[in-house]
């Protein structure tokens, strides 16, 4: 995680190279992770192979994410599980997105989600969203309502009746706050607070039901974040994240609940001209676990 991901709105979900700390005129990218203890593909559960064996970006000219694909292993060979489409409309704005569940052709494919964006000048003021269900689908619409100083509620509905309700509001230099999250019932049940430097910068965020907080602790250098430790509503790390001196992760210290003792996973990178990372090797403990190869095309 870079410092830019800490700063991406909570109001677009459209995605640009920066979002993924790429430099330069990227074209696509594809990332494929070897398990090196069993010497086939896997998912890492860190930077592109998180949930997925393999992915593929691909970007237009004014750096829009426009396609991501998802890969996982079938029968010992890379497969696709699924695809989204981005579409952007003449004012470079997020228009609709429409993933597709392929599952390497294994099944039918269908429409697993789509999502239709709706503006007022450059203001989200309305997303509509379809997700197909095992038993039954399901379809939300949410509303964005803005005052002078920018984003003040989101309502989400499900099914033409109000599910819940998300107030946002600013502290004294105009950053993000506090975010309070109702049901219906006006029941609170999510927090989220921020503790910002005069940047606007979290230096601590609380999050969590309200008698359940978790909570971030994040420290930064001159340009990029340092490092970051959660800690459980209990008041326990659980987790160190600690970044170099271009805001690359260096290594993550993790409890591990089965064994009650903390791992150490450390990231090896090489970069290519335009400083884009192509090889990461990510050890557990001092042992090689993981390798994610990219190849990068650059529009010419």
């Amino acid at each position: 995680m870079w410092l830019c991901l800490l700063a991406v709105s909570p109001i677009f979900g459209q995605q640009r190279t920066a979002d993924f700390a790429l430099v330069g005129p990227v074209e696509n990218v594809q990332s494929v992770t070897i398990a090196l203890n069993v010497g086939k593909t896997a998912a890492s559960g860190f930077l592109d192979s998180q949930n997925f064996d393999s992915i593929y970006w691909q970007f237009d000219r004014q750096r829009n994410l426009i396609v991501q694909e998802n890969f996982l292993d079938y029968r010992g060979k890379l497969g696709i599980f699924d695809r989204t489409i981005y579409q952007i409309n003449p004012q470079n704005q997020l228009e609709k997105s429409e993933t597709t569940l392929i599952q390497n052709d294994e099944e039918p494919r269908k429409i697993a989600q789509r999502k239709t964006y709706y503006y007022l000048g450059n203001r989200l003021i309305r997303m509509d969203e379809f997700n197909a269900g095992r038993n039954a689908d399901q379809y939300w619409v949410t509303n964005s309502v803005y005052d002078a100083k920018g984003l003040k509620k989101k309502v989400f509905w499900m099914e033409d009746e109000i599910f819940s309700y998300t107030d946002f509001t600013l502290d004294h230099f105009q950053h993000p706050w506090q975010e309070l999250t109702y049901a219906n019932n006006e029941q609170l049940t999510h927090q989220k607070v921020y503790e910002n430097n005069r940047l606007g910068l979290p230096l601590r965020i609380r999050y969590g039901h309200p008698q359940k907080m978790n909570v971030e602790k994040l420290s930064y250098g001159t340009k990029y974040l340092v490092e970051k430790q959660v800690y459980d509503e209990a008041g326990v790390l659980i987790r160190t994240e600690q970044y170099g001196a271009q805001g690359q992760i260096e290594e993550i210290h993790q409890l591990n609940y089965n064994t009650r003792q903390t791992d150490v996973y450390r990231f090896e990178f090489q970069k290519d001209a335009m400083n884009n990372w192509i090889f990461c090797e990510i050890s557990k403990n001092g042992q090689p676990r993981y390798v994610i190869k990219r190849k990068i095309k650059y529009f010419k």
